[in-house]
């Protein structure tokens, strides 16, 4: 009796089994259908909005039967978030009236509401989003709420409302930065670089301020701003920043000085270059490449000859190729007491010439 009550459990155990496999079986294919529906809906949605996009940039829109699909579109909340993704998408690659073709399809169909939507969510992407696309559009009414958000803890968001105030503002739009803590990434640099068209009468005040701060990345931010608009004025203020603790801040500060330079740059260069760390010394080996001063030739067979590192070395003979010295390298190279380590970097110096 005991024994057929066990084979009659373990039958109903392997039922059991059996029938959570196929509900699993079930479920994965579902969820597999389901994707592979999002996938196809996405792509031949995608298409019908960037042949409205079109439609409407070139002054054909005229087709109300067409018109009346896409409207039956736009009921799908899937189909209006695709529609807010690609007309933001679509901004960035117009301008003109072109772009303003676009900014009139996002107020016509109502997407700014979704956008703000976004902007009032608690997951960051959502967020980040709705900044994105509110500030794409151009919606002054948000610039408040997004102007709070500088000051969030996440990184995606705090970096897009940074972005956003300067789309909307341009260089005012840099305000930010006299309070920011939180490091600015290099890429997030770049963008907000690119944005900057012109810098006001009133910014040097404010500029100065910015090499000052502590946060490091708000003082390469300066420089490279520096080096974009040729500031000519703050080229003493770039020079004490040969002074900086941070090693990355000292490098963007060479390259702030090739930018600007002066005729006392190469000079500077030299004199302050045994007390660089060797990062610093091969960005200022680079500075004299660009400037090719026949001020820095001796120096350069002094860094040549003596100096210990195979890095600067290099460096040094492939800046004398730049300045035409290839016949001096290569006697030096021919000579006897010229050693092995030597000749295979003026070899590697004049062969990089030739390439």
């Amino acid at each position: 009796m005991p024994s057929h009550i066990f084979l009659h459990e373990l039958i109903l155990a392997i039922i059991v089994v059996l029938i959570l496999v196929l509900l699993l079986i079930i479920a994965v294919l579902g969820f597999s259908f389901y994707s592979y529906r999002i996938l196809h809906n996405r792509q031949s949605w995608r298409q019908i909005i960037e042949y409205k996009i079109m439609e409407t940039i070139v002054g054909s829109d005229t087709n109300r039967e067409r018109d009346q699909e896409f409207s039956k579109h736009l009921k799908e909340p899937s189909f209006r978030a695709l529609f807010l993704e690609v007309l933001v998408d679509s901004d960035r690659k117009f301008s003109g009236a072109a772009k303003e073709a676009i900014n009139g399809l996002f107020y016509d169909f109502k997407l700014e509401d979704q956008a703000w939507r976004k902007l009032r969510q608690s997951k960051a992407y959502l967020v980040a989003g709705g900044i994105q696309e509110l500030a794409a559009m151009n919606v002054e009414a948000a610039i408040p709420e997004i102007k709070a958000k500088l000051n969030d803890e996440r990184m995606a968001v705090y970096q897009e409302a940074q972005y956003a105030m300067v789309s909307f503002q341009g260089y005012e739009g840099l305000g930010f930065l006299e309070h920011v803590d939180k490091p600015l990434s290099d890429w997030q640099q770049l963008r907000l670089l690119y944005s900057i068209q012109y810098l006001p009468d009133f910014s040097d005040a404010q500029v100065y301020s910015w090499l000052k701060r502590t946060n490091d990345s708000v003082v390469i931010f300066t420089l490279r701003l520096i080096r974009k608009f040729r500031l000519l004025s703050f080229y003493a203020e770039v020079y004490e920043l040969l002074a900086h603790p941070a090693i990355p801040v000292r490098v963007q500060a060479i390259r702030s000085m090739q930018a600007i330079e002066n005729s006392a740059t190469i000079g500077q260069f030299i004199a302050c270059f045994d007390q660089q760390p060797i990062d610093v010394q091969l960005e200022i080996l680079k500075s004299m490449k660009i400037a090719r001063s026949r001020e820095s030739e001796n120096f350069l067979k002094e860094q040549l000859w003596n100096n210990a590192a195979v890095s600067i070395k290099i460096a040094a003979a492939e800046v004398l190729v730049i300045l035409g010295k290839t016949d001096y390298l290569r006697e030096i190279s021919q000579e006897t007491a010229t050693g092995d380590e030597l000749i295979q970097i003026i070899k590697h110096a004049l062969q990089e010439k030739k390439c």
